[in-house]
């Protein structure tokens, strides 16, 4: 009996699993470039949000937010907005602790706004008889207006030769 209790207290004792370490900042910021570089900016994002929940007190953490922000705007990412990426730059602009990118971020900001100040220019919604119409460039809505206007003269004769013969 004694052995037995011997061979146990002298047997490893079993402890639970170590956490996987936290990656590095650079090794995180490779990974979710490379995600992003394949068109995975859901995955990319997941990576970046993973390190800022593991390392919340790393200082570099709070530098997460601007890389989010930059895939969000990155005009090939097809899962998020111009308007999402904005909100994102102005969480980052006023956290307190975020400062490293603070610049590019503000720079980013204008230029998401103008991108987005330009879609909204060129989606004019004219009422086409009576029904919207959305027009991607100038060149369709002149085209329209010409049309609109030949049909608005073309009316306009008919009422003309109407009333010049009211006996008809």
């Amino acid at each position: 009996m004694a052995s037995a209790w011997f061979a146990t207290a002298c047997a490893p004792a079993r402890s639970a699993p170590l956490p996987a370490p936290v990656p590095t900042y650079a090794s995180t910021l490779a990974a979710a470039q490379k995600r992003a570089d394949s068109g995975d900016y859901a995955g990319a994002d997941r990576i970046l949000a993973d390190f800022a929940l593991r390392a919340p007190n790393n200082a570099e953490a709070q530098e997460i937010s601007f890389w989010r922000a930059l895939f969000m705007v990155d005009p090939a990412n097809r899962s998020s907005s111009p308007e999402e990426g904005i909100r994102a730059l102005d969480i980052y602009l006023k956290s307190q602790g975020a400062a490293k990118y603070r610049p590019q971020a503000l720079v980013l900001k204008r230029t998401a706004q103008a991108v987005q100040t330009l879609r909204q220019a060129s989606q004019v919604i004219p009422k086409v008889n009576g029904r919207d119409t959305v027009f991607v460039n100038r060149e369709d809505e002149i085209v329209a207006l010409r049309d609109q206007l030949a049909k608005a003269n073309a009316e306009l004769e008919r009422i003309k030769r109407r009333l010049a013969n009211p006996g008809r």
